[in-house]
């Protein structure tokens, strides 16, 4: 999908979609060839952060770590 059509959510997104950090943090990752369904910009302070949103529904698990 060409970047200037990309929707772009500020400060907020729908539930649906997630972050690589929050996708992580629940045990999951971007299928293989799964692509960025949306951006989130986020602004703090004098700070903005841009990043790639995910469908959650189309991700898969993580995979197993294995015991040491």
């Amino acid at each position: 999908m060409p970047k200037d059509k990309i929707p772009t959510y500020h400060q907020t997104h729908p539930p649906d979609l997630a972050t690589l950090d929050a996708l992580k943090l629940e045990g999951l990752q971007p299928a293989h060839g799964q692509t960025v369904a949306a951006l989130f910009k986020l602004r703090t302070g004098d700070h903005e952060h841009l990043c790639g949103l995910y469908r959650r529904a189309d991700t898969v698990p993580l995979p197993a770590k294995e015991p040491a």
